[in-house]
């Protein structure tokens, strides 16, 4: 009986540091899964930070922008048939990185912390210093 408990025991264990990992890897399954565009409307707000929320303005011009995230650490940004500035080139290749432990995302050297990661929506918060405290500016892809 003694020895039975054990098996369940390190089954259990053994099943649960496996979904551990799993879990884990699934972030940057996300992150390549698919084309990502800056989004309006939150789909989730229950995902916020607490806190002083503001969300990205995303101006006209960036809206029909797309977003590949590659699994080699590189993101294709397509800017789209609006732009910005009329210099803008079509495409840019900036790098990235994803710490699994912290959460934190690096976007060409910019330090992101992501709250929300699913195949819906990807949310991303920069904490930045505000006249009493800090303030977090929420960026949405979907």
């Amino acid at each position: 009986m003694i020895a039975l408990k054990r098996i369940a025991t390190l089954s259990l264990l053994f099943f649960l540091f496996a979904c551990k990992k799993e879990e884990s890897e699934e972030i940057i399954d996300v992150l390549t899964s698919k084309t990502w565009r800056l989004a309006l409307k939150d789909l989730n707000t229950a995902t916020n930070p607490s806190g002083t929320n503001t969300y990205h303005a995303v101006p006209e011009c960036e809206q029909d922008d797309t977003f590949l995230f590659k699994a080699d650490g590189t993101l294709l940004i397509n800017h789209g048939t609006k732009k910005c500035d009329g210099n803008t080139a079509a495409t840019k290749t900036v790098s990235y990185a994803f710490n699994k432990q912290t959460k934190e995302l690096t976007i060409d050297g910019q330090k992101f912390n992501v709250v929300e990661e699913n195949k819906t929506q990807l949310k991303y918060v920069k904490v930045v210093p505000g006249t009493t405290g800090t303030s977090n500016i929420i960026y949405l892809l979907q």
